[in-house]
Parts: structure tokens; sequence; C-alpha cells
């Protein structure tokens, strides 16, 4: 199976349709940079993958390259953009076939189909296509990265599933998972057997504990007898060890009664201790009350009888105030309280009698009468404070009497009326014995019920032994089986190695013999490949018997090992049908003498059937390619020239067919050599 075209239209760099058709033998692509020569490798793998993996890792501004896969030129998006497309042509004799990928479908549901005629499915890996375009498809940027600069273990599996070893792998896997479904079965029997074993060994501590916890036999009886003689007066029918937890029952409810009327008794002896005095002043109280109340009611005769007050005796009562407020106040540092004036004690009294003469001869019956309030106010204010000091001193009495009362209630409610404090601590004591007493010997007779529990115990005991047993059968079976899973496991490892080991032992001298054909260090003129490991293995490089080729050559001895390994591995895919290889611009960082050896090297791909698709960028080296790579009349070579047409689109500016030589270009006519 070989390339047989690329039409391209709106992909990239290509605005304008352009196809491109390969020749069987040979296709040299050449033009300067920018002209789309990597485009058109580009194209062939997004028809097969749907993506370009050079570009996978970059991102920049929440953009990748899935943004830009169409024509996005200073016009931006036309309007045929619906029609673009990337159409890639494989051809077989007369067998053909296209895959054909647009913007508004670009995971066509017939690629995987079309696809898989690339390659045996039955012997490819899983990423088969991805695999096949990364080994096909050289490129100028993979050549070191996917070779030297690949990890060992990954450059590993990349000749792994280049060579096809890969359904070894797949049966590795399945032993893999064989043995570790065993080994998880096999220690879950294990930790059955262990929670089986447990389980035995509490059912005998059980029964010994039972058998050790059995009294005698007249102890038994003794407690029954206590038992009923202290219930012989409890009320209710039933089995004895029922009376007797319904008579603990009631112990402890009358407990509850009990501890409170001990933890309360104090207070109940002080109330009825302050109880009479509380009493005493209560009445005194009343008494005391009731005399100024008669007090207050006798001040309010006289002002009954008082004659209407006119303007003088209003003018006489406020002086007699004022003086009356004068005296209470009395002298205040040596100043009247009144007018602030300074004044001594006698001159100060002799101005107050004289304000009241003044008021007497104002209206002496007002003066009277103002006297006469003065002392009924007073009697009010004490009629007042006497029946608030009564109200307090009864709600004293009334609490002292009410705690008195309700514990008397408590103490009937009790059984106990008129008890004293020992004597209510003497019924908490017995009754504390008696609940102890009880206690014990309904645990004597409840002893009665271990010929059940040990019965019961030596059941268990039973039915975990014959579980250990059968935990015991399924570990060794899950043993057995584990063996055996770990047996075929190592055999398919070992399968897998020795297969591994038959293909690589035919592929390595074909790597050693292309880095010999392309000479890439004057010094270390081979190269050897070993393989390490025993789980993960590694695919390690080195010339000179221990020298890394990846530290030492430079980027052109890099490049030119890198292209002998990535030949080698694409001539090894056995499960591949597309006989093509092609090479994006594989000669940078090279010098002209590796090119040539390049050259011849892939000559002989060509001559043996290969198809080789190489772009270059320099022409002369197009002219050489096409001088060394052989074409024939069956299957001539070709070369394509990209550029631009006048409108600056990318385009064919020039395509020609390498003819061959005529086979008589080089012999001289018949007259020369008479001549």
């Amino acid at each position: 199976m070989r390339l047989s075209f690329v039409h391209l239209y709106g992909f990239r760099g290509y605005r304008k349709p352009v196809r491109i058709d390969f020749a069987d033998s040979f296709t040299i692509v050449d033009g300067r940079n920018g002209v789309g020569k990597s485009t058109i490798f580009d194209a062939v793998e997004f028809a097969l993958t749907g993506t370009i993996s050079k570009y996978l890792d970059a991102k920049a501004d929440g953009e990748s390259v899935a943004d830009y896969l169409w024509w996005t030129g200073p016009d931006g998006q036309d309007d045929d953009f619906a029609k673009h497309f990337v159409e890639v042509g494989f051809r077989d004799g007369d067998n053909h076939f296209e895959i054909r990928r647009t913007p508004l479908d670009p995971k066509d549901i017939d690629v995987k189909t079309r696809v898989e005629n690339l390659y045996l499915p039955s012997a490819a890996p899983r990423e088969a296509i991805a695999q096949l375009c990364n080994s096909t498809i050289i490129r100028d940027e993979h050549i070191a990265r996917l070779s030297l600069d690949l990890k060992e273990g990954e450059r590993f599996n990349l000749l792994r599933d280049a060579i096809g070893a890969v359904d070894a792998e797949d049966w590795i896997k399945r032993a893999q998972a064989l043995h570790s479904a065993a080994a998880t079965r096999t220690k879950s029997a294990q930790v059955e057997v262990e929670m089986a074993t447990a389980a035995q060994a509490t059912a005998a501590r059980q029964v010994d504990q039972a058998r050790a916890s059995l009294p005698a036999a007249d102890l038994v009886g003794q407690a029954g007898t206590r038992l009923q003689r202290t219930l012989a007066t409890s009320a209710g029918s039933g089995q004895l060890p029922d009376l007797a937890r319904h008579r603990l029952v009631d112990i402890a409810a009358e407990l509850e009664r009990l501890n409170p009327l001990l933890a309360d008794f104090p207070q109940y002896d002080r109330a009825r201790e302050i109880l009479p005095d509380a009493d005493a002043r209560a009445s005194a109280a009343a008494a005391t009350a009731k005399r100024t109340q008669l007090k207050y009611e006798d001040s309010l005769k006289p002002l009954a009888a008082a004659p209407v007050a006119s303007e003088l005796s209003g003018q006489a009562r406020q002086l007699e105030s004022l003086v009356e407020l004068g005296r209470r106040l009395d002298l205040r540092d040596g100043h009247c309280p009144l007018c602030a004036s300074g004044v001594s004690r006698e001159e100060f009294h002799n101005g107050l009698d004289l304000a009241l003469t003044i008021a007497r001869n104002l209206d002496d019956k007002a003066v009277e009468q103002a006297q006469l309030e003065r002392e009924r106010d007073a009697a009010l204010e004490e009629a007042q404070r006497t029946g608030l000091a009564l109200q307090q001193v009864t709600g004293e009495r009334g609490r002292i009497q009410s705690f008195i009362t309700d514990f008397e209630a408590r103490l009937q409610t009790a059984s106990l009326p008129s008890a004293s404090f020992a004597e209510i601590e003497q019924r908490q004591t017995k009754l504390e014995a008696e609940k102890q007493s009880v206690a014990a010997d309904l645990r004597m007779l409840d002893t009665l019920s271990f010929d059940r529990m040990i019965t019961r115990a030596s059941s268990d005991q039973v039915s975990a032994t014959e579980r250990v047993r059968l935990a015991e059968v399924r570990l060794g079976r899950t043993r057995n089986a584990e063996s055996r899973a770990k047996a075929i496991f190592d055999a398919a490892r070992r399968a897998s190695a020795e297969t591994f080991q038959q293909r690589l032992d035919r592929v390595i001298p074909l790597m050693s013999e292309l880095y010999k054909r392309l000479r890439p260090h004057p010094i270390w003129g081979d190269i050897e490949y070993s393989v390490r490991g025993d789980v993960k293995r590694f695919l390690t490089l080195k010339v000179g018997g221990d020298v890394n080729p990846q530290f030492v050559f430079s980027s052109g001895q890099r490049r030119a090992t890198g292209l002998a390994f990535l030949l080698s591995v694409n001539l090894s895919i056995a499960w591949s049908r597309w006989q093509s290889i092609l090479l994006d611009d594989p000669v940078q960082h090279v010098d002209d003498f590796r090119t040539v050896h390049l050259a011849e090297v892939l000559a002989q791909l060509c001559q043996s059937g290969r198809q080789v698709i190489c772009a270059v960028e320099d022409s002369a080296l197009a002219d050489l390619m096409c001088r060394r790579l052989p074409s024939s009349v069956a299957a001539p070579g070709k070369r394509i020239s990209l550029g631009t047409d006048p409108t600056g689109a990318l385009s064919v500016v020039h395509e020609q067919v390498i003819s061959t030589l005529n086979r008589r270009s080089l012999i001289l006519p018949q007259e020369s050599l008479s001549a």
C-alpha cells in the first residue's frame, strides 16, 4: 500500500485547491521555507488521525492547533470555508481508497474502517495508526526526539510496537490479572480462616467462663429461701426471679424519694425552729401597721374642719413652710441655706422666729393648718412604711410555712409521717441492705441459666470448628490456584521475552547496518543496541562499548543516528501494509558527506520496493536525490517544486517525471567506431 495523492483546499497555508500526485518509487519535493512542504506531511497525518502530533503540546492564550487547522490568512475564513477539505489517497495496484476530512466533519465515521487497510488489525498495537504515522512520517523536529532523546523505556516500547510483539503483552496482562485475582482470593480466604479461628477461641472461652461461674447447689438453695422470705409480703405473682426484679425496682423508686428528704431535712428543722419568731414578728408588724393607720386617719380629722384658704392665708402657709424648711436644713458653713447670706446661728434662728411671727400675723389659722398637713403627711409616710414591712414579714412567714407544709406532705407520701431524720436515715439504710441482698440472691438464681449458656456456647464452638475446617479447605484451594496462576504469569512473560528476543535478533543487525551506511561518526563506526530489565524493559544505545551517543555526538551526528534508528523501526513494522517512508527535511544540520550516504540508503530502500517521499529545501540537494534514487520505465520517480502563484497563494510551480536513461545513451554509434 502506497501513498497516491494529497488534495488540499483551505488547509493550513493552502488557501487555494492543490493536488499533489506521488510516484510509486520516489518523489522529491523541494522549495524554500514557507511554501508548504511540511503541510503536505501534516495533511497525511491529519487525514489518518484527525490531529497533528507535533503541535499536541503547543498551547497559548487558550488556543491550540485545532484553532489553526484551516485557512486563517489576512482575509480570514472566506465564504468557501464549508468547502475546505483534506483528502489523501492510497493505492495497491488496482485497489485504492481515499480518506477525506472537512472542517464541519473532521471525524469521518468511515476513517477508522478505511485506515485499517494500512495495517493488520490482528497483529497491530492499540494505537496502531498513531504508531504508524510516528514511524512512517519522519519529521525534522522528531528525528532526535523519537530516537536518542527518547527515554530508554519509551524507546523500547516504540521498537516493541514496531516489530509487532504486542499480543504477548495482552497475554501477560491477562495472566497478571488472573494472578492478582487469585492472590486476592487467597488473602480473603486467609482472613476468613483467621476470623473463624478467633470465633472458635471466643466460643471456647465462653464455655470455660460459664463453667467456672457455676455456683454450688446449696448456695443457690439458700439464696432462693432468702428471697422467699424477703418477698413474702410483696404483692404480685409469678416466678421468684421476676418478683425479685420487681422488688428491686420498688426499692430504687423508694430510695429516690428518701434521698431528697434526707437532703432537705436540715432545712425543715430550721424552718420549724424559726416559724414562731416569724409569727411574732408578723403580729408585731400588724399591730404597728394598724396603729400608724389609725394615727394617719386621726390626722385627717382636723384638716376636714379647716376654713377655706384666702390669698393671705396662702402666703402665710408658704412663709411657714419656708421657715420649717430652714429649720430642717439649718446653717451650711455659716450661710443661710435659703438666701446664702453669711449670718451667725443666733441671727439665723432669730430671723426664722421673725418670719414665723410675720406668717402668724398674716393668718394664724393658715399656719396651724400647714402644721396639721405636715403631721398628716408624716403619718401617711409612716403608715406606708409599716404596711410594707408587714407585707415583707408576712411573705417570709408564708414561705416558711409553705416549705414546712410541702415537706410534711412529702413525708406523708413516703409513708413516714412525723418521722425524724434518724428514722428516715434508718429506713434508707434498711432499703440499701435489702437491695444488696436481693440483688446478690438474684444473681445466684440467675446462674441456673448457665447450663443453657454452656449448651449454647458448646454448640457455637462446634459450629466455629466446622467453619475453621471449611475455611482452611478453601484457603488450600486458593493457594493452589494462586500457584497455578503465578506459573501461567511466569510462562507468559518467558514466552513474551523469548518471542521478542527472536524478533529483536532479526532487527538489531538491520539497525546496526543502517548506522554503518549513514556513518554518523568518523571514529565510532558501529553502534550497539541492548535490551535490559525484566518486568520493565529498556532499550539502550551505546558506541565504543560504554559511550552514550546522546551526550557526545554533535547535532548532525545525533540526527544521522536518529535517522538510522527511525528507518530501522519503519522497516521492522511487521504488521504494516503501508510501504512508504515520508521524510520532512531530514538533512538539516547534516553535512554533504552524510547527505550522500542518506541518498544511497534511500536508493536501496526504493530498490527494495519502498516508496520514498522526501522534502528538502535545497534545489541542488533535490537534484542529487533525483540522480541517486532509481527510476525505471515501470516505476519512474518524480520531482515537485512548491512555491507561490501570482496572487501569493501556495501552489505547485513545477512538476517533473524523472525519466530513465536510454539503454543506448552511453554507446557510441557504429560509424564513430569505424572511424
